[in-house]
C-alpha cells in the first residue's frame, strides 16, 4: 500500500453523474441530493432526532463528493436546536475525490452554492489518516482517509446515525463485510439508526449478526427495496448530550495552554488560565517567530501519522487567526547528513502528501519543499487563541488535587482555584506540581537570534533553520542540556546560530545588524514524542513534552483532549492517541518486566 491515498479514476455519465472506474459504479443515481434526503436523512429520523439534543453524531461510509454532508448541513442550519448545539460527522473515504470534481457535482444543486463554496474552501487534504475540519454552524467533520478495514478500528466515537453509502457490495465488498458491520455496532450509540440504498442479502445478514434489527423498506428512485436498521435502545444509557466540564483550569499559557483554552472555549466552557510568568508565551513559546512545518517519516507508523495529522490540523487552525499573527510560506528542507538524505529519497519514492503540499528537488541529495507551511508570531498568536478566557498572570501552581466535586489548584501564595477539570500544560515544570503524576521530562535549552527581515516570507532548514516573515528574520536554534535553573543566553550559542545563518542564508550579514538573542526551555521525553491525555485522575489531563515542535503538535493534542473529555468523536486515530498516552512509559516498563519474567 502506498502512503499517498489513491485518486479515483473518474468518468462522467451523459447527465453529469460521476462514475468510479476503479469500482465500476456510479456515486449516486438521478438526483443525488434527493437521494441523500430520502435514503439517509429520513430513515435516520433527521431532523427530528436531534431537535432536543445538545450534541448529535452521524457516521458515513463513503464521503465521495461530500454531497451527503451538504444535505445534512443544509438541514442542520434550518433545524439546529440551539446556537450551542453541535453536530459531528465521522466519515470514511478510500479514494478521495479532487475538489474540482466535487465542485462539478455540487454545481448540479445551485441551492447549495454557499455551503458548497465553504466545504470546497476547506476540502480535505490527500493524506492517509484522520482529518478534523470545523465547517462552522456547529458542524464538525472528522474524515478518515484510508482503507475501511484499517480506518474503522482506529475510530473512537458514539454514533447516533449511519449513512452507508459505499459503492455496491459486489463492487466494494470490504465496505459491507461482517467485520465492517461489527465495527459499526461497536461505534453505535443505543438506538442508533442506519440508512442505506442497499438491499443485498449479505448486508442484511451482516448487520443482523452484528446486533442490528434490520428491515426491508421501499427503495428510492429505480431501487425497488433498501435496508433500514437500528440498534437496541437502552433507556437508562446517557444520550450524546454535552456531559463535559463547564469550568476548566488551564495551567500554563504557552502554545499548549493557549490551544487547550481555545478548544474548551469553542465548546462553551468557562476557562481560567494560570500562568507562572507575566504574559502568555513567557516561557518556551515566546520566540519572535515559530516555524510550522511537518516532520515526515519514511515509515507509516503511529508517530508518523500523528505528526502528519497534527500538521494538517495546525495549518487549518492557524489560518483562521488574524493575518498579522501568521504568514504562509514555502520551506526548503535540506537533508542533514547521509541518513536524512536516504530518508528524503524514500519519501520522494513514496510521498505521504500530494504535490499541493510537498514537492522534491531533482538534484542529489533529495531536497524537500514544503508548500504552504506557516510562520507564526507568538506575541500575537497566543492572545488570539485565548481570547475569551480569564488569564491570571504570575500564578504559579504549587499543588493540584481532585475529589468527587472537581479539582483544586493551590498557588504558591496560597490562592485557590476550583473547576471541573484541570489541564496541566506547564512544559518542563509539569512534574514539579504536587499531585500531578507525569512522565519524566528532560529540559533542553534552545536559543534563537532575531534580526529585522524585509524580504518575502521564506524559510530554509537543515536541522537548523532561518525563517523570514512578519517583519523578522529568526535563525537557530540550539538544543542543549539545561545547566542552570533558568534559561540564559550565551555567546557560544549565538556563534553557533550565526554559523547556521551563514550556511543557510549567505546573503545575510547578521553581524552588521546586532542580533537579539532569546533562550527558552523545551520539554522533551525519552522517546521525543509529546504526551496528551488524562492523568491518573479523570479530572486532570496533561499536555507536555512538545520539544521543538510545539506549534505543530499543540492544536491537535488540545483538540483531542477536549474531544475525549467531552465524549465526542476522537480527533485522531486510536493508535496515534496510544503512542502519545501519558502512561505509555509505565506500560512499556511493565511489558518489559513481564517479558523478562517469562524468559527467566
Amino acid at each position: 500500500m502506498t502512503r499517498l491515498p489513491p485518486l479515483p479514476r473518474l468518468s462522467w455519465t451523459d447527465d453529469g453523474i460521476p462514475k468510479s472506474e476503479d469500482a465500476g459504479d456510479i456515486y449516486f443515481s438521478g438526483d443525488g441530493l434527493a437521494e441523500a434526503r430520502a435514503v439517509f436523512l429520513a430513515p435516520c429520523g433527521l431532523p427530528e432526532r436531534w431537535r432536543d439534543r445538545a450534541r448529535f453524531t452521524v457516521g458515513e461510509l463513503g464521503f465521495g463528493s461530500g454531497l451527503n454532508i451538504l444535505a445534512l448541513w443544509d438541514e442542520w442550519r434550518r433545524s439546529r436546536p440551539s446556537p450551542r448545539a453541535r453536530l459531528d460527522v465521522v466519515s470514511y473515504e478510500g479514494w478521495l475525490m479532487p475538489p474540482e470534481a466535487a465542485a462539478r457535482v455540487h454545481a448540479r444543486h445551485p441551492e447549495l452554492a454557499e455551503l458548497s463554496a465553504r466545504l470546497l474552501s476547506c476540502w480535505p487534504d490527500r493524506a492517509r489518516g484522520a482529518q478534523r475540519i470545523d465547517l462552522g454552524d456547529g458542524l464538525r467533520l472528522t474524515l478518515h482517509v484510508d482503507d475501511i478495514a484499517r480506518a474503522l478500528p482506529e475510530t473512537e466515537a458514539s454514533v447516533d446515525a449511519w449513512f452507508l453509502d459505499g459503492f455496491a457490495p459486489a463492487k466494494n465488498p470490504d465496505m459491507w463485510s461482517p467485520e465492517t458491520m461489527a465495527q459499526l455496532a461497536r461505534l453505535s450509540a443505543p438506538g442508533a439508526r442506519v440508512g442505506t440504498y442497499s438491499a443485498a442479502g449479505a448486508v442484511r445478514r451482516a448487520l443482523a449478526d452484528a446486533g442490528f434489527a434490520v428491515s426491508k423498506v421501499p427503495g428510492h428512485g429505480r431501487k425497488r427495496e433498501r435496508i433500514e436498521a437500528v440498534t437496541p435502545e437502552d433507556k437508562t444509557a446517557p444520550r450524546g448530550d454535552f456531559a463535559g466540564p463547564r469550568r476548566v483550569l488551564v495551567i500554563g499559557a504557552g502554545i499548549a495552554g493557549a490551544c487547550v483554552a481555545r478548544a474548551f472555549l469553542a465548546r462553551g466552557c468557562e476557562v481560567d488560565i494560570l500562568e507562572a510568568g507575566k504574559t502568555p508565551g513567557w516561557g518556551a513559546s515566546g520566540n519572535p517567530l515559530g516555524l510550522v512545518m511537518p516532520r515526515l517519516d519514511a515509515g507509516d507508523t503511529p508517530a508518523a501519522r500523528g505528526l502528519l495529522e497534527a500538521y494538517l490540523f495546525a495549518r487549518r487552525l492557524y489560518r483562521t487567526l488574524p493575518d498579522a499573527a501568521r504568514a504562509s510560506l514555502d520551506v526548503r528542507h535540506l537533508p542533514r547528513g547521509e541518513t536524512e538524505a536516504k530518508r528524503f529519497a524514500k519519501l520522494a519514492a513514496d510521498p505521504p502528501l500530494d504535490e499541493n503540499l510537498l514537492t522534491f528537488a531533482s538534484a542529489e541529495p533529495t531536497e524537500l519543499r514544503h508548500l504552504g507551511a506557516l510562520a507564526v508570531k507568538p506575541a500575537l498568536l497566543l492572545p488570539a487563541l485565548i481570547e475569551g478566557a480569564r488569564l491570571h498572570a504570575e500564578a504559579r501552581v504549587a499543588a493540584l488535587s481532585a475529589d468527587e466535586n472537581g479539582v483544586e489548584a493551590v498557588l504558591d501564595g496560597g490562592a485557590r482555584f476550583r473547576a471541573d477539570l484541570a489541564i496541566v500544560c506547564a512544559g518542563w515544570e509539569t512534574p514539579w506540581i504536587e499531585g500531578v503524576s507525569a512522565p519524566d521530562i528532560e529540559p533542553r535549552l534552545g536559543q534563537v537570534e532575531r534580526i529585522a527581515g524585509a524580504g518575502a516570507p521564506h524559510a530554509i532548514a537543515d536541522g537548523g533553520y532561518a525563517v523570514e516573515a512578519l517583519g523578522d528574520l529568526v535563525f537557530g536554534a540550539t538544543f542543549e542540556a539545561l545547566e542552570n535553573a533558568a534559561p540564559e543566553v550565551s555567546d557560544a550559542a549565538r556563534a553557533e546560530n550565526l554559523e547556521v545563518l551563514k550556511r543557510l542564508r549567505p546573503d545575510i550579514d547578521a553581524d552588521a545588524q546586532a542580533p537579539v538573542s532569546r533562550a527558552g526551555v523545551r520539554a522533551t521525553t525519552q522517546d521525543r514524542l509529546p504526551f496528551a491525555g488524562l492523568a491518573d485522575d479523570p479530572r486532570i489531563a496533561l499536555l507536555s513534552g512538545l520539544g521543538a515542535r510545539g506549534f505543530l503538535w499543540a492544536p491537535l493534542l488540545a483538540e483531542q483532549i477536549a474531544s475525549a473529555v467531552c465524549g465526542e468523536p476522537w480527533a485522531m486515530e486510536r493508535s496515534v492517541a496510544d503512542a502519545l498516552d501519558p502512561d505509555r512509559f509505565r506500560k512499556r516498563a511493565l511489558r518489559k518486566a513481564g517479558d523478562r519474567g517469562q524468559t527467566t
